[in-house]
């Protein structure tokens, strides 16, 4: 079946209302990581949907329904809104106590077993047993029984170095009696050599520390996304000359901006890469107002 085009703004959804939007011009870095990261979200539970041919199920309307009404969402107003697209950095953002968010922070236990997961499953059950035999003080009663499990080179390898599952959060131990001034040169060594194998890789980590959010406003980067994905679950195509008469202001923007720019910045918001520098600097943010 061939995709219907949409021809002008008329045969664009009743819900659909430009100035719904405008709270986004105001929005700091929690804010707008809040709108984009539900966005993700939702986008990945429509974008399952028809891979798997399945009509969006009831949850999944639901959402679009809540973020139709009220497009600058609150996830905290709907419990199922909350359900499906809150969770994880959002969720400690929304709190005003970021932990994961944080660029630099102390490893939680969350994240040490998530890293204990990674680990092999013979490594991991030797170096707990290796340890366990130190810890019960057996190794200094009498008679003097020797390790049955002795110490492995990799036991002393970082836990990075050795999981089965890369990424790129690291587990860190910050020894805090040092003065400042030797953490912070310690810290700048330790990231170039990290950082070089990424450079070699081709992988930019070069960023400016906070967003054009205005631009991000101004080239209606939300209701793209909106309608985008409106016409991804109707089956539908909307021309970039359609878009721009319907996230532009009259006079404002054209077709040639919706391609050239609203376009590739609402790709880029959405990339997890992205969205992770975008919630470590709404953390950073939260962590200064708490300090003050």
């Amino acid at each position: 079946m061939p995709i219907k085009t949409i021809k002008h703004i008329k045969e664009l959804p009743s819900w659909f209302k430009l100035g719904k939007y405008d709270v986004a011009k105001i929005l700091d870095a929690t804010g707008w990581y809040e709108q984009l990261s539900a966005r993700r979200n939702l986008k990945l539970y429509v974008d399952r949907d028809i891979h798997d041919g399945s009509p969006s199920s009831l949850q999944t309307l639901e959402v679009l329904e809540a973020l139709r009404a009220t497009p600058i969402i609150d996830v905290k107003s709907n419990l199922l809104v909350n359900v499906l697209l809150a969770g994880g950095s959002l969720e400690e953002l929304k709190s005003g106590s970021p932990r994961y968010s944080l660029g630099v922070h102390m490893t939680t236990v969350r994240e040490h077993y998530l890293a204990e997961g990674n680990i092999e499953d013979e490594k991991r059950t030797y170096a707990r047993n290796f340890f366990a035999q130190i810890f019960s003080g057996d190794l200094f009663k009498e008679p003097y029984v020797p390790l049955k499990y002795t110490c492995k080179d990799w036991i002393d390898e970082p836990i990075d170095f050795i999981k089965s599952n890369q990424s790129l959060d690291i587990n860190l131990t910050v020894d805090i009696s040092l003065p400042d001034s030797v953490l912070i040169e310690q810290f700048k060594l330790f990231l170039r050599e990290m950082r070089s194998p990424l450079k070699q890789a081709g992988i930019s980590i070069d960023n400016k520390l906070r967003p054009d959010f205005d631009g991000w406003a101004k080239f209606g980067v939300l209701p793209y996304l909106d309608l985008s994905l409106w016409a991804e679950v109707e089956g539908l195509k909307i021309p970039n000359r359609v878009m721009a008469d319907a996230i532009f202001p009259r006079g404002e923007g054209g077709e040639e901006v919706v391609r050239k720019t609203t376009q590739k910045l609402a790709y880029e918001t959405l990339t997890e890469s992205h969205l992770n520098k975008l919630a470590a600097l709404a953390a950073h943010e939260i962590a200064e107002r708490n300090a003050d």
